[in-house]
């Protein structure tokens, strides 16, 4: 991107010994979200967990300043540049956005790319039933952000993501942070939508595991079949009985699935 950047503090939460494994959250969430996957793998890994931007004890966007996922990228590749082989990278939705960045960019070094149910809403093209839905979906944010209706934006998100109601059964505290993340979200919708990752990774050699739950919104199920079939190296898991937000639900099944399948 051109012209100066914002120079930001970031955060990282790390622990374990082995082989480097970078976890990257999704959005209104942070690296706490790993903690359960931490926990169960730290004895067979090296867990980097970052903080994305506007998150955790990550500082915000700054206002302006174009947003690109290249600024996401500026902060995570120097965690894991110099680390012989490089590392398994796990990400989640939005994470799996900047995932699919970092592995185009190709600058770093990458084991596997486990993606969860990436939000490449670009795949969706060519697939109208589940473009319209996210359509629906995201446009009901964004007109809600629009008029300043910031609760009202942040409870279609939360329940379209999870289930209706689960805004309101959250404690303030958590309402709170994730009402203060709303404007960086509109962010990762447009870059989400805008830039076609997957095009760029036809020929990469590491191995690339798309996971989805089978109760998650068709999008997110769509895209990860999609890119699955899309990409040599690709292949799908689905979870039963699991949602988005599978990383917290099922975090004990999700943990076991990573220490078979990326375990040395």
């Amino acid at each position: 991107m051109s012209g100066p950047r914002p120079i930001l503090r970031n955060a990282l939460s790390a622990a374990g010994f082995g082989t480097p494994m970078l976890l990257l959250h999704g959005s209104a969430s942070s690296s706490a979200m790993w903690t359960p996957v931490i926990n169960a793998l730290k004895s067979r890994f090296r867990l980097l967990a970052p903080d994305l931007i506007g998150y955790g004890r990550t500082d915000p966007w700054p206002d302006g300043y174009v947003f690109g996922l290249e600024d996401e990228l500026r902060l995570i590749e120097p965690l894991i540049e110099h680390l012989p082989g490089g590392a398994h990278v796990v990400a989640h939705s939005y994470g799996g956005v900047v995932a699919l960045a970092l592995a185009r960019a190709g600058r770093v070094a990458i084991r596997s790319l486990t993606l969860i149910e990436p939000v490449a809403f670009q795949v969706l093209h060519g697939d109208p039933q589940a473009w319209a839905e996210f359509e629906r979906f995201s446009n009901g944010f964004g007109d809600r952000m629009t008029k300043g209706e910031v609760e009202d934006a942040m409870r279609h998100f939360v329940d379209y993501w999870s289930s209706a109601g689960t805004w309101e059964a959250m404690d303030e505290g958590t309402r709170a942070n994730m009402r203060r993340a709303a404007p960086k979200i509109m962010h990762e919708f447009s870059a989400a939508s805008a830039d076609p990752l997957v095009d760029g990774l036809r020929s990469a050699a590491f191995p690339m595991r798309l996971i989805a739950g089978d109760k998650s919104p068709l999008p997110v199920r769509r895209i990860a079949a999609l890119i699955a079939e899309r990409l040599p190296n690709a292949s799908l898991k689905v979870f039963a009985g699991a949602n988005h937000l599978l990383p917290a639900t099922h975090h004990r099944l999700l943990s076991e699935w990573l220490l078979k399948t990326l375990g040395d």
